[in-house]
């Protein structure tokens, strides 16, 4: 019971930040929480790595630093429209910084160092980047959008939960991960879709400008892709051998487990919105 209500609080306070940072933070809260997410994301997929790859402080501040630099310019971008002077000077930054990080590893005496660079470089590029995508996603399309999306991969989780636990028999991705049915596939897929479905009608001053049809297609989208990333974090933490990607939130784990589907449905949810407005389905309005 005690372990419960432990997963239970941390859970809710997980939860809380992002929508409080979504909500009523402003501009800056949101990318600033993406900042953290990636700096703890950094650091864990590093963490779990460490029976292949010993990471070295420097090494290990370079990254962190290139990963929030990314962040940072990202923000930028959204807050500004690409006019701050800062933007530019902090990308070229950043490019020099990997570089740097490039030149580092010359001097690593081991054996297997691009193998070690090929993790290092790994690590920002799955984490920072596609929070990066987050950041351009909730600047472009507005906090009532994202929350949506965050919505859908909980509802994604709940769903898979419940259908897949009481009705699940036929294993998903067995060699990854045996506890996914597809049955509890189906059941995150209906939850995201009766999401999609609902948007518009409880909230038709964020959602008018969409059509059913198109709301409906994020919940499936959101729903295939959080599978997925789910199912690549799986295959991380079995590369390292590791059951969890940290312990920063108890009883769920590290924060990659949190955000593992984010990283693959913000980017994806980010071209779909793109690819609807370039062809014309509707004006992009900012605050949408």
């Amino acid at each position: 019971m005690k372990n419960i209500l432990i997963r239970a609080a941390s859970g809710a306070v997980y939860v809380a930040l992002i929508v409080l940072s979504i909500l009523y933070g402003g501009n800056w809260a949101f990318p600033t929480l993406c900042g953290f997410f990636t700096f703890l994301g950094i650091m864990e997929f590093q963490r779990m790595a460490q029976t292949d790859f010993f990471s070295s402080p420097q090494s290990l501040f370079v990254d962190l630093l290139i990963g929030l630099l990314i962040i940072t310019v990202t923000a930028l971008g959204g807050l500004y429209n690409f006019g701050s002077f800062l933007q530019p000077i902090l990308m070229l930054f950043t490019l020099l910084l990997v570089i740097v990080r490039l030149i580092m590893q010359l001097y690593s005496h081991r054996a297997d160092a691009v193998k070690h660079l090929a993790y290092s470089l790994m690590s920002i590029f799955y984490v920072a980047v596609p929070l990066a995508f987050a950041i351009v996603l909730y600047h472009a399309f507005g906090a009532a959008m994202m929350l949506l999306v965050f919505i859908m991969i909980w509802l994604n989780d709940t769903g898979a939960f419940l259908v897949g636990s009481a009705l699940g028999s036929h294993h998903l991705f067995k060699r990854l991960s045996p506890k996914k049915s597809w049955e509890g596939f189906v059941g995150g897929l209906c939850f995201c879709i009766a999401a999609g479905y609902l948007a518009k009608p409880i909230a038709p001053e964020y959602f008018e400008l969409f059509s059913d049809g198109w709301l409906v297609g994020l919940g499936v989208l959101v729903c295939v892709m959080s599978t997925w990333g789910d199912l690549f974090e799986s295959m991380i933490k079995r590369t390292f051998g590791v059951k969890d990607s940290g312990n920063i939130l108890p009883g769920h784990g590290g924060i990659l487990d949190r955000i593992d589907s984010l990283l693959f449905v913000a980017p994806s949810v980010l071209l779909y919105l793109w690819c609807w407005s370039f062809f014309g389905s509707f004006t992009l309005v900012q605050g949408i």
